[in-house]
C-alpha cells in the first residue's frame, strides 16, 4: 500500500504529543511491513523542509495554524491520485480541522481521539466553548462518510452523538514500544511517590492532583508527588506554583519540566502511581507507560474504561471529586497488598498492547478499506 499521513507533528517536532507519536508508531510498523508511507506535518525551527526517517519520507510546511492550506496545496500539487489511502488527524487541541473529504479522492480514515466538549469547559473561556463545540460538529460531519477510528468501545458508542456513521467506525487501541515492557521489577519496594505526566494544559487537571495532596500528606506524611512534563501554557504553571505555597506543599511536591524518555521511564519506575485527573481524554499513553512499569493509574471518569478500569489497573474516580482523589491515592500508599495486586494486573494489560500487536490491527483495517476500493473500480471480467 502506498499511504499518506497528515499529521500536525512528525516525531522530530519538539511540541509533540501523544497523539502525533502514536500516528508515527503506525506509519514505522506500516513501512516494516514493506509499504510506502509519507508523513506531510508542519515546520519547526531547525526542520527541514524534506527528509527521511525510519523510512518515511517526512515533508513539513507551514506553521500549525497554516497547515489547513498548506495540506490543500500539497495535496493538489504532489499527492493526488498517488497513495492508496489516506490518514487525517480530525480534531482537537491544537489541530486545526483541514476539511479533507472535501477535496481528497482516496478513500480517507480520520484518527478522532475524544469528543471535546468537556475539554473545552475547561481549557477555554465560556464565551469561546459554544462556538469551539459547533466547529467539532461541523467538522465530524464533513467526515462522516470516512473510516473513522476511535480508542476505545465507549468512544465508538460515543462518536455517533457528533454525527459519525457508527457503521464507519473501528476501534484500534493506543499501543506501547515493547522496550517499555522489559527488565520490569514487580517486586521491588518504592518510595510513597505519586506521579503526574503530561503537558502543563488546563484540561488535564494536575491542580486537583495538587489538592489532594493536602489530605495525602495527612495521612501519609512521607508521600510525594512530581508533575513531570512539558510548558504548554505558562499562566497556569505560576497559578499551580503558587498554589503549592499557599498549601503549604513545597516539600511534597515537586515539578520537572521537560525530561526526556530515559528520565520519564526512570521517574515511572521510582513511583506507586500514576494520576491522571483529566477531563477528558482519547486513551492516555501515559496510562500504558506506566502500568508496562507496573504502575498503576488512579483516573478521573474522564478516561475511558477501556484505558483503566477500576480495581484491576488502577483506581477510578468521578472527574473533580478531589476528595476521592485523595482517597485512593492513599489506599495505593498504605495497602500493599491492593497496590502489589494493581502492579502485577498493570503489567499485564499493557503486555495486551504491544506495539507490533496493535500496529497489525490497524494495517488490517487500512487493507480492508483499499482493498474494498479496488473491488469497487474493478472492471467486471
Amino acid at each position: 500500500m502506498r499511504v499518506l499521513f497528515l499529521v500536525s507533528r512528525d516525531i522530530r517536532h519538539p511540541a509533540n504529543t501523544g497523539g502525533d507519536i502514536g500516528l508515527w508508531e503506525r506509519a514505522q510498523y506500516l513501512v516494516a511491513e514493506g509499504h510506502e508511507v509519507t508523513v506531510m506535518a508542519s515546520a519547526f525551527p531547525g526542520g527541514r523542509a524534506r527528509e527521511t526517517i525510519d523510512g518515511i519520507r517526512v515533508v513539513r510546511s507551514g506553521g500549525l495554524l497554516s497547515l489547513w492550506w498548506r495540506t490543500f496545496l500539497f495535496y493538489m500539487r504532489e499527492a493526488r491520485g498517488k497513495y492508496d489511502v489516506v490518514v487525517v488527524e480530525g480534531f482537537g487541541g491544537s489541530r486545526i480541522p483541514r476539511l479533507t473529504p472535501l477535496y481528497i479522492r482516496e478513500p480517507i480514515v480520520t484518527e478522532w481521539h475524544q469528543i471535546h466538549a468537556d475539554l473545552f469547559a475547561v481549557q477555554y473561556p465560556k464565551v469561546l466553548v459554544p462556538l469551539l463545540n459547533l466547529l467539532e460538529r461541523l467538522t465530524a460531519l464533513v467526515h462522516r462518510n470516512t473510516i473513522v477510528m476511535a480508542r476505545t468501545e465507549e468512544w465508538r458508542e460515543a462518536f455517533p452523538r457528533i454525527g459519525f456513521k457508527r457503521e464507519n467506525i473501528r476501534v484500534v487501541p493506543a499501543c506501547i514500544d515493547d522496550p517499555w515492557l522489559t527488565n520490569v521489577d514487580l517486586k521491588s519496594v518504592r518510595e510513597p511517590i505519586i506521579v503526574w505526566l503530561g503537558k502543563f494544559r488546563r484540561y488535564k487537571c494536575p491542580d486537583h492532583a495538587i489538592r489532594a495532596m493536602k489530605q495525602v500528606v495527612r495521612e501519609v506524611p512521607s508521600a510525594r508527588l512530581i508533575l513531570a512534563g512539558r510548558h504548554d501554557d505558562r499562566r497556569y504553571e505560576d497559578e499551580l506554583l503558587e498554589m503549592v505555597v499557599e498549601l503549604d506543599l513545597t516539600q511534597a511536591v515537586e515539578f520537572r519540566f521537560d525530561i526526556t524518555e530515559l528520565e520519564k521511564r526512570s521517574l515511572l519506575d521510582s513511583c506507586r502511581a500514576l494520576v491522571l485527573p483529566s477531563s477528558v481524554e482519547g486513551f492516555g499513553i501515559v496510562v500504558l507507560e506506566a502500568n508496562a512499569r507496573g504502575v498503576p493509574v488512579i483516573a478521573s471518569s474522564g478516561v475511558p474504561q477501556g484505558a483503566v478500569r477500576d480495581g484491576f489497573n488502577g483506581l477510578k474516580y468521578p472527574f473533580g471529586d478531589v476528595a476521592m482523589l485523595s482517597q485512593n491515592v492513599i489506599r495505593v500508599l498504605s495497602d500493599r497488598d491492593l497496590g502489589g495486586r494493581l502492579s502485577a494486573d498493570s503489567f499485564a494489560f499493557a503486555s495486551g498492547f504491544s506495539w507490533r500487536r496493535v500496529c497489525a490491527q490497524y494495517e488490517e483495517v487500512l487493507a480492508e478499506l483499499v482493498g474494498s476500493r479496488r473491488t469497487a473500480h474493478a472492471t467486471p471480467s
